[in-house]
């Protein structure tokens, strides 16, 4: 610490991603109409980006799906980083994070390292399973993590999911339960830390009770304090005495019942202070009330819920003030001529200090934190250890078939039925069946039904999309039609971030008319006398819209798969799906939310009525 200048030590409070880097082009002109993004993945570290980090003592690198290829190459990588690191004055290593939530967020290469349903789908496992599957997908997580030489998971969420129309946290959250929500998380936590991975619960102070997706705009939370302090923050508070989670990361939402303090914007208005900025939530609850001792990080600073209204120099300046130790993403390094920035932002920062807007002792404090953390979780021989040996050891965590194994096993102990709870119309294809009609919003989804359902049944598959639905259901005389829904869309955060909002908007789909195009179709089928199955791959909130016109309804929370050589299937999920279908047995998941049906009938085996 005492050798460390000021600009190093901002320097360390400062992590940025490399998703992409154009070395050849230039950033193109504001408006102008022909200019494409820069989108060329960085698999390798350039040199422009090594002198970056070699010259700046930078403190943190989060890498994405983009940057990640497969084994070999992931090591080479994060050996080049950590290089670059350590050829700094400071020599310090570098904090490398990634998102590797499991389900909807999931960055590491499917071909290579098993994935698993994500955390919906753990809840709807607590009831008969308890903690099992949180400790032991976190394990298997950290344990491929630290091969390939991550240190930071920005896992597990905590939020608590009490609002059915929340289209970023929805199945990322484990249940509308605070308390399940605390022992799941505590579980998570633990496992990836025993295993040498520093876990950070997020997205605090809860992100559960919103509408709006931070990347878009700037949600905000009308609790009350008692309802804040016995949902969104209870699963924290728990899972800090329990588990010491090494980060917890905050969230780019306005929660007036436990701040109302005002920030002039960058267009000159006063506004609610975001959590992020938030000096009382940050300082006051998280490090006061709550005694919280780990490091807080931001979540990314280029999302629209703080971008839209500060710039980066001042988001970086009021995180820091508020008690953040680490900006994460503050901006955005994608051509030549940005490398500045990074100066320019730790130059403003300097001049914060100097100014006392933010204090040197408190920096000193959060240096401290930062580098105690490093001390902690980073294998400082790692990237000194022979290369070829190291790749080998990747290889052989990712490969072993018991990661897989606990992949279906997690799976098929989360299947839930939504409607009815205990189906009387089991199996649903039985053994008699001749043809099954599958709707799915696109083939991709299509052909993994095809080859998981011609594993269990010898009935022809016919696979349908919505534009050609309705006319090849009225006129089928197949035995079963299985819908399979995946809304909401993807979000940001699946994709990688702020910079697939305009993919996003190119893959936006009129949900009203697909629904009544599932309507359709299932009424058409319910009239000729076949089974019908809707399935909820992604929200099972969105069930209620079909309850009376599907025989069952299940949740599955996951849809993720990849169909590999040989036109093998990889892909738990659907296995689970098609082995239930055949079964008598009903499946075992028990829904951990509330599902409102049209008749404001509910259905959940969640324990806590949470209101707001």
């Amino acid at each position: 610490m005492d050798a460390l200048s000021l600009r190093q030590k901002v320097a360390q409070k400062l992590m940025l991603d490399i998703r992409y880097f154009c070395p050849d082009q230039q950033r193109p002109a504001a408006g102008k109409a022909g200019n494409r993004y820069c989108d060329q993945p960085v698999t390798e570290l350039p040199p422009e980006l090594a002198g970056m980090i070699r010259d700046s003592d930078l403190g943190g690198i989060i890498l994405f799906a983009d940057n990640l290829e497969h084994s070999a190459q992931i090591v080479r990588l994060n050996r080049a980083l950590q290089q670059a690191a350590a050829e700094s004055a400071s020599g310090l290593p570098l904090l490398i994070g990634i998102d590797q939530e499991g389900g909807r967020v999931n960055r590491l290469p499917r071909e290579e390292a098993a994935a698993f349903a994500g955390n919906m789908a753990i809840g709807a496992t607590h009831a008969r399973e308890g903690d099992r599957f949180a400790s032991a997908t976190a394990e298997v997580m950290a344990d491929q993590l630290r091969a390939l030489g991550f240190n930071v998971n920005f896992a597990p969420t905590l939020d608590v999911n009490s609002n059915p129309d929340n289209p970023v946290i929805n199945v990322r959250s484990y249940s509308e339960d605070p308390q399940v929500v605390a022992e799941l998380g505590s579980a998570s936590v633990a496992a990836f830390q025993r295993q040498g991975v520093a876990a950070t619960v997020k997205h605090f102070p809860g992100h559960g009770d919103t509408s709006v997706d931070s990347h878009t705009g700037l949600p905000r939370v009308e609790r009350s304090l008692e309802q804040a302090q016995a949902v969104d923050l209870l699963p924290f508070r728990q899972v800090i005495h329990n588990a010491q989670p090494a980060l917890t990361m905050t969230a780019h939402i306005q929660y007036p019942a436990l701040d109302t303090t005002t920030l002039r914007s960058r267009s000159g208005e006063q506004m609610l202070a975001p959590a992020t900025l938030s000096r009382k939530i940050l300082t006051g609850i998280l490090r006061g009330e709550m005694a919280y001792d780990g490091v807080i990080v931001t979540d990314s600073l280029n999302m629209a819920g703080i971008s839209d209204y500060f710039t980066p120099e001042e988001a970086v300046v009021n995180t820091f003030a508020a008690g953040a130790d680490i900006a994460l993403m503050p901006i955005k390094v994608r051509y030549p001529e940005d490398l500045v920035q990074l100066d320019k932002l730790i130059d403003r920062v300097v001049e914060a200090l100097d100014a006392g807007e933010i204090s040197v002792d408190e920096l000193d404090s959060s240096v401290a934190r930062v580098q105690r953390l490093k001390q902690r979780y980073i294998d400082a021989q790692w990237a000194q250890r022979d290369e070829a040996e190291v790749i080998s050891r990747a290889k052989a965590v990712l490969a072993t078939t018991e990661h897989r194994t606990l992949a279906l096993t997690l799976a098929n102990a989360a299947l839930t039925h939504i409607f009815p709870p205990q189906p009387s119309a089991l199996p649903v294809i039985g053994s008699h069946a001749r043809q099954i009609q599958v709707l799915t919003p696109n083939r991709a989804v299509g052909e993994a039904f095809r080859i998981a359902l011609e594993q269990v049944s010898d009935a022809e598959i016919s696979l349908l999309v919505p534009q050609e639905a309705e006319s090849a259901v009225r006129d089928s005389d197949a035995d079963t039609l299985i819908v399979a829904s995946i809304v909401p869309t993807e979000s940001a955060v699946e994709l990688g971030g702020i910079e697939d909002l305009r993919i996003l908007r190119e893959r936006i789909t009129d949900q009203d008319a697909l629904y009544e195009i599932y309507r359709q179709s299932l009424s058409a089928a319910n009239t000729r006398g076949a089974k019908t199955v809707f399935i909820s791959m992604r929200s099972p909130y969105e069930a209620a819209q079909f309850e009376s016109l599907a025989d069952v309804h299940l949740a599955s929370f996951d849809y993720k798969a990849y169909i590999g050589p040989g036109d093998t299937l990889e892909g738990p999920i659907y296995r689970a799906i098609a082995n239930a279908l055949v079964s008598r047995e009903a499946v075992a998941g028990q829904l951990p939310v509330t599902v409102v049906t049209p008749a404001n009938l509910q259905v959940s085996d969640a324990s806590v009525d949470n209101e707001g």
